[in-house]
């Protein structure tokens, strides 16, 4: 039987049957129902009794239809309308007219009247086999047996072999005694340790001071590491894989800036050392100015005095010498 969407369509390129096919059109939705109702007739009863404006309950039927066939979810909708991929479109209409001959070659009618009685009953066929197959004790049974199931003639010569392998040390016997032997090693390599820190023993004088410094050390050292790596997973983690920063060319020259006003520095307090010895020199001067001492003549005058004093004596002097 041909479909009706194809009377009066000549495609012959294959672009143009791809097209036709895998673009979403009013055509290839006809195709699609007329496909899905040759699989399930009952459904062109259904589509039949449907307005034209009715189109989204005819797309979420065969949607519904593929997805008891388990070819697509219930709701895939845009498989139906064509907006998938086309390697999917057309593997979802060839699975589709695949099941069409195995259904018409299974009831011997090709029909669609009594395909449609066959797709149906044996729909609730498989059904029922499959309730019955899921509720069986037998099934539950085999998929976790309480018992062996060897023959009886065998089973002497199977506890035989059990015996022999719970003889021979297994795995697991295996990886405890390379464990046992990890572990001894690693107390030989801590002996040898222990005796070369000394200062670790209690009889040396201190050394249980030193002890528990070095635990302390260790404890605020592992806190740390804990802290840091914390820290790292947290906020560091996904900034380490950026590039690193450009450095500047200018370092040789904020060098000699630098050095530069370590000099300047340096002159600046050497200046400053000048200015304080001066004011001080000052200060002296100032003081030794003001103070009034005893020049040995019974009375007390300051030093510009006493100088004043001896400047008008030698000026007398030299006055009465040149009469």
């Amino acid at each position: 039987m041909c479909c009706p969407s194809l009377e009066g369509v000549y495609v012959t390129e294959p672009k143009s049957i791809h097209e036709l096919l895998c673009t979403p059109s009013v055509r290839r939705l006809d195709i699609l129902e007329w496909i899905c109702t040759r699989v399930y007739p009952p459904l062109q009863d259904q589509f039949s009794s449907l307005k034209e404006s009715q189109t989204e309950i005819k797309v979420k039927e065969m949607a519904k239809l593929g997805f008891e066939l388990m070819l697509c979810h219930s709701e895939d909708v845009d498989l139906i309308k064509g907006h998938v991929s086309p390697t999917r479109q057309l593997s979802f209409m060839g699975h589709l007219l695949d099941i069409i001959p195995s259904f018409a070659n299974l009831f011997g009618n090709p029909e669609i009247e009594s395909s449609s009685q066959g797709t149906v009953t044996y729909a609730r066929e498989n059904e029922e086999l499959l309730k019955e197959l899921f509720s069986s004790a037998h099934f539950q049974a085999t998929l976790t047996p309480e018992c062996n199931p060897w023959p009886a003639d065998l089973k002497p010569n199977l506890l035989t072999e059990e015996l022999q392998k719970k003889t021979l040390p297994s795995n697991k016997d295996n990886v405890i005694t390379d464990h046992l032997e990890e572990l001894q090693k690693i107390s030989l390599d801590l002996q040898d340790l222990k005796e070369e820190c000394t200062f670790l023993c209690s009889t040396v004088p201190g050394g249980e001071t030193v002890a528990q410094t070095l635990r302390l050390a260790l404890t605020d050292f592992h806190q740390l590491v804990a802290a840091f790596t914390q820290v790292y997973e947290n906020a560091f983690h996904e900034h380490c894989g950026h590039p690193a920063p450009q450095m500047s060319p200018s370092g040789p020259l904020f060098q000699s800036v630098h050095q530069l006003l370590g000099i300047c520095i340096k002159k600046l307090e050497a200046i400053a050392q000048f200015t304080q010895t001066s004011n001080t020199i000052v200060e002296v001067v100032r003081k030794r100015q003001q103070c009034k001492e005893s020049w040995g003549s019974g009375s007390t005058a300051t030093l510009y005095d006493k100088i004043k004093e001896l400047k008008q004596n030698y000026e007398e002097l030299q006055s009465s010498w040149q009469e």
